[in-house]
Parts: structure tokens; sequence; C-alpha cells
């Protein structure tokens, strides 16, 4: 196995304190770089306001905004919850692969498990753009036995292609998606996975260049016959670009429903942007109103992928004039990037 650079995570600061101690608080981590940081904000004022447990909120990026400091340390005393901030060293991460949607903040997720599992037993990791609307208590008691994880299967037109995309593993029905996952973090550091998930990201696996989601590919491939899967309430996988096929924008009521706990806006419109004016970010709207990011402008369109879907969405919402100059402003970018 190719030895990695070690990488350093360092604690930052620290906002609050814990309601009790041990097995009953609820370790909650994110990873992310400095654009997702708003939205892992509200992400965390929507568990508060879904639980009544004790919860502790990790975060790891590689640099912090003075406003996002301020914002979080007012979501800290404004519900008594501890919210603690680490620093991780990207630099050393720029062998790893990364596509246009994600950076490498994906990877943050990989040594902030070996991190943690010095510390304590069992850890949620959820990405930035998972928003809570029901209780997570039952988590504090998943019985995960030699498992190393606790996971929520991946959607069925992603089932569908993994075999393909990651020949020979025979993974279809059984590809769970990484945006959620309740890990055994004692398990994890025994069986060296951090070490191993670099291994495979760094090219000396076969498979590699199939990786269509480097992060979520890679701890597929660790994790078979390793996992425990959770029902789909705990990872309700939401794509906001349905929203331009469905007229009524009603069908997302079949996907996020009474049952549903996490709910995870996938793809490029995320719910925090100007155009996803739709029934179903209602959920992130309305932990939004609830925290200190409540009075900031929506974000609008910084990359390729985004100008492109801003202008889509903005014409099936029938705002034409904004829709066609978007749609100039993503064919102007175009050509200039060419």
């Amino acid at each position: 196995m190719e030895s990695f650079p070690e990488i350093e995570i360092q604690e930052f600061k620290v906002f609050g304190e814990v309601s009790s101690a041990g097995n009953d608080t609820l370790n909650i981590s994110y990873g992310t770089d400095e654009n997702y940081l708003d939205g892992v904000g509200v992400s965390i004022t929507s568990v508060i306001l879904n639980n009544t447990i004790s919860v502790a909120f990790h975060i790891i990026c590689d640099k912090y905004p003075e406003i996002f400091l301020n914002k979080i340390e007012q979501l800290s005393n404004q519900y008594n919850v501890k919210i603690s901030l680490y620093l991780i060293d990207v630099t050393r991460l720029k062998d790893l692969p990364q596509t246009k949607v994600w950076s490498r903040a994906m990877y943050f997720r990989l040594f902030a498990f070996d991190y943690f599992s010095k510390r304590i037993d069992k850890l949620l990791y959820l990405d930035a753009d998972v928003i809570c609307k029901g209780s997570l208590d039952p988590l504090l008691n998943v019985e995960m036995q030699d498992n190393i994880a606790a996971v929520v299967k991946d959607v069925e037109s992603i089932q569908y292609k993994v075999n393909d995309r990651l020949p020979g593993l025979n993974l279809k029905d059984h590809y769970f998606n990484s945006g959620v996952v309740l890990v055994n973090l004692p398990q994890w550091a025994a069986n060296s996975l951090t070490a191993k998930a670099l291994s495979l990201l760094s090219g000396n696996d076969v498979n590699s260049m199939y990786y269509k989601y480097p992060d979520q590919d890679v701890l597929n491939i660790l994790l078979i016959n390793r996992v425990v899967f959770l029902p789909r309430e705990y990872n309700a996988i939401y794509t906001i670009k349905s929203e331009l096929k469905d007229k009524k924008h009603s069908a997302y009521a079949e996907i996020i429903t009474s049952d549903t706990r996490l709910i995870h806006y996938t793809g490029a419109t995320k719910p925090w942007h100007a155009w996803a004016r739709y029934p179903s970010v209602i959920y992130f709207k309305n932990a939004l109103e609830k925290s200190p990011w409540k009075n900031d402008p929506p974000r609008d369109a910084k990359t390729m992928v985004e100008y492109k879907k801003r202008y889509k969405h903005l014409l099936i919402q029938k705002h034409y004039v904004k829709g066609i100059t978007a749609g100039l402003a993503y064919l102007y970018r175009k050509i200039l990037s060419k």
C-alpha cells in the first residue's frame, strides 16, 4: 500500500458545551470548503430544531471567513449547543482527483474518521446539503457490531449503472450514498481504512479510472459486506433538477415524506441558490429563518455548472427576461472558457 503524506487536523475554535456526555450525545461531523460553510450552518440549525437529544457538532474546513465565525458563535449561543471547528491542510491533497462539481473537500471525511477515532466511538457524517426534518434519536442505538458503517442505499438510477462503472464488484442494489454515514470509528481505525482509501484514490486500483464519485466509490469498494443499511428516511435523496420536468412542483412529496428524517439535496442546484424557488426547499427555508443566516441574500451563480442550471430554472419558472439574460451570461462564459 502506497504511503500518503500525513494530513494534519487541528482544533481551531470551540463554542459552547455539550449538555450530556458519552453515549448520550450524538456527534455529527461535516467536511467542507468555505463555499459550503453557510449551508453547514443551516444544516446544523435544522438538526437542533428537530431534536431534543444532546448533539455535538464538528466542522472540518481549510479556512474560515470571519463572518462565518461570528455567525457560528451566534448559533452556538442561541441554542446552547457545542460546535467545534477544525482546520485541515488541503495543500497535501493536490494529487487526489476532483471534479467540476466536487472539490477535494470531499475527502475531509476520510481524515475526520481517523482523527475522531481517537476520541469517540460513533460519528454521524453529513454533507453540507443535508437538512434534518425529524428526530435522529434512533441513531444513538444503532447496533453495528463489527460492521464499519450504517448507510442508506443510493437511488435506483445510480444502482442501475454502478456495475458498468465499477466492474467485477457486483455493487448493484448494495451501493450506498456517502452523504449520510454513521461510522463505527474503532472499526474504521482498526481496518486502516483512511490509508486504504487514499491508496485507491492515488491511482493504484484498476477501477480508479471509473471513479465518477471518487470518495463515494472508494467507500463502497472498501466497505463491501461491512455496512448496515438504514431506511430511506435517513437519506431522502432529492435533486432540485427534477423540478425542471415537474410542472406542478409537487412530485417532491413522493420522496420527502412525513417519515423523512434527513433530506439530501443532491445536484448542482442547492436550496440556498437564488433560483431554487420551489416548495421542495421549504425545509431548508424553515431552518434558515431560525438561523443567524436568515438575512443573508440567496447565493447567486459562481461556477459554469451553476450558470447553466440558473437559466434553465428561471425559464421554467416563467421568468423569461431573467432566464434569457442568464442564458446569455452562461454562453458568454462558455465561449471565454474555450
